[in-house]
């Protein structure tokens, strides 16, 4: 119940919307009560003798309101679907942001098909409660109040009756919250599973085919999908058993209301005349809390969807800016690094990745940074980029701590080229201008023929609007990594990383890759992260990791002279690609 609670705050986030929403509801609430009350002065006229024609205008006027509540009925659905699409984009705007702030390492222990199904199908299970719940709930208490303030002035007892059984009524579902509550998050538990399972073998389905293993994973997505069935009917049967519990309340109250109202009017207590308005306003005050109840049941599923939002709402930023942060250090000349006894793992007690490193960069060298797989060389573009921050030491550009950097701004100022690049199911074009959003059509044809992608672009059926697949999967290698090259240039940041961009291509697109870095990396400070040792041979200064430490520093020909680590790594390269 404390997440429903707090699910109140985005209620109140549209509460121009929810009173209209209201206003609506006692609209159609008035037809009822105004047909109910047509109905029992005609019943009326009839017990006292009346004719056809002394209940004609009764008939009119609840003919009259059922006509009107079929309008309003009409405008309160599609309104609603207006103020839940309005709120369910609040929620997801909150929780894609938070979860952009929490960053990669937020995200490096989730599974995305478990994210994707709380932000999509998760935020949606909120609308019953958000929507429809909580302004039924406001529209009950007035029209509640209001019909059981009529019947009382008729009869005491009998309005009190009904207005107990109307708080008992909303009181009684949330007494049996613990009982479904369990069911309820399992059956989400088991949903979410069921969805990273099935995320995960579609983006695994070259490898399980070509590893004749999507047999095995049927199999596996069989018994996931098993269980959440069995949960789903678990499910169910505790719904019923809540919904069967509140149809029989509702039931009751009404007919006990009526039948005590009947008995006081045989013992002359209440006028004959009152009767039919027990009769019809008795039901009337039953039907909002059917409606209301099979909200409540419909909201149930929102209960373990709130906790799990939460949880990233409430999740503590590990990376944050301090109040005022520097946005102006980084606009004159090129950038200067310097990492200072630098130290830092990704889970606390587990080898550090980086063990006390000291580099010193200048303004416009382009650097190495070399050493065998798990070394930390990555590790420094998560710690530029402030993915993370060091455990020990400091980074500093221009002389100023990163910490103190605007986040935005610092990232603004910092082209990366990945090992493996990323690219997005929309066209080149618009994969493209994620490095600059207003630039050109000019401006992208420049920066992919300095790329060298300029002509296998306009050799695609549409050129750049051609929509490429999921992670540019229509693409080749050298082709991805060409677009990678051609996003850093067209961003034309002063400190350009380059990690491993030509690790995963052929020796053809290698050639042609690193011709344009090459005439990339002049007027840039450059961080190049290499795998191939023969593409930064001409670096002004390399730096060699090995295990999590700084083991050597120098150019190419002095580290080759010190017979260490490097000329070890360079001579084992040479050997793999069979050089003696």
């Amino acid at each position: 119940m404390g997440a429903y609670g707090r699910l109140l705050r985005y209620v109140a986030a549209i509460k121009n919307e929810v009173a209209w929403k209201v206003l609506i509801g006692l609209a159609i609430s008035t037809t009822y009560i105004g047909q109910a009350f047509a109905m029992a002065k005609a019943v009326s006229v009839v017990f006292l003798g009346g004719s056809v024609s002394d209940i004609a205008g009764y008939l009119v006027i609840a003919l009259a309101a059922v006509f009107l509540r079929g309008f309003l009925t009409r405008l309160m659905e599609s309104y609603s679907k207006v103020v839940a699409a309005k709120v369910k984009n609040k929620i997801r705007l909150l929780i894609f942001d938070k979860i952009l702030r929490l960053g990669p390492g937020y995200l490096s222990n989730k599974r995305s098909g478990r994210v994707q199904s709380l932000v999509l199908d998760g935020i949606e299970s909120l609308e019953p409660f958000l929507v429809y719940y909580v302004p039924q709930i406001i529209t009950i208490a007035i029209s509640g109040l209001v019909i059981g303030f009529y019947l009382t002035l008729l009869d005491g007892v009998t309005g009190i009756i009904i207005i107990i059984a109307m708080m008992l009524c909303v009181i009684v579902p949330y007494l049996t919250v613990p009982l479904v509550s369990r069911s309820i998050v399992t059956y989400w538990r088991s949903y979410a599973l069921l969805n990273a399972q099935y995320v995960d073998a579609m983006q695994g389905m070259t490898t399980l085919k070509a590893f004749k293993a999507s047999r095995s994973k049927g199999e596996e997505l069989a018994g996931n999908a098993l269980a959440f069935y069995r949960q789903a009917i678990r499910n169910t049967t505790f719904s019923l058993i809540d919904s069967g519990l509140m149809m029989l309340l509702t039931s009751i109250a009404a007919s006990v209301t009526v039948a005590i109202a009947a008995y006081r009017t045989d013992l002359g207590i209440i006028p004959i005349g009152a009767v039919s308005a027990f009769l019809f306003l008795a039901a009337e005050c039953a039907r909002p809390m059917v409606d209301l109840n099979n909200y409540w049941h419909n909201s149930f599923l929102g209960l373990s969807v709130a906790e799990e939002l939460f949880e990233i709402v409430d999740q503590e930023l590990v990376i944050t800016e301090r109040e005022n942060p520097d946005q102006t250090s980084l606009e004159q000349g090129l950038p200067s690094l310097q990492f200072s006894e630098v130290s830092f793992a990704y889970q606390e007690g587990e080898k550090p990745a980086l063990d006390k490193v000291t580099l010193d960069i200048q303004p416009g060298q382009t650097i190495a940074v070399v050493g065998k797989s798990g070394s930390g060389k990555s590790t420094l573009v998560n710690l530029l980029l402030r993915f993370y921050d060091p455990s020990q030491g400091r980074i500093l550009m221009n002389g100023v701590d990163l910490k103190d950097y605007a986040i935005d701004y610092l990232q603004q100022k910092i082209a990366v080229v990945f090992q493996d690049t990323y690219l997005f199911h929309d066209s080149i074009a618009e994969n493209l201008r994620m490095a600059q959003p207003q630039a050109d059509d000019r401006a992208l044809k420049a920066a992919a023929k300095s790329a060298g992608a300029h002509d296998f672009i306009r050799a695609l059926p549409a050129g750049y609007q051609t929509v490429i697949g999921e992670r540019g999967a229509t693409l080749s290698g050298g082709e991805r990594q060409r677009l990678a090259l051609a996003r850093a240039i067209l961003k034309d940041a002063p400190l350009l990383i380059l990690d491993e961009a030509t690790s995963s291509v052929d020796a053809k697109s290698e050639a042609l890759i690193q011709k344009t870095l090459e005439s990339l990396t002049r007027n840039r400070t450059t961080i190049i992260i290499a795998h191939r040792l023969s593409t930064i041979q001409n670096a002004d200064k390399i730096y060699v990791l090995d295990e999590s430490r700084l083991a050597e520093t120098g150019t190419h020909e002095e580290l080759l002279q010190l017979k260490g680590v490097y000329a070890g790594l360079v001579d084992a390269q040479r050997r793999g690609n069979g050089h003696e």
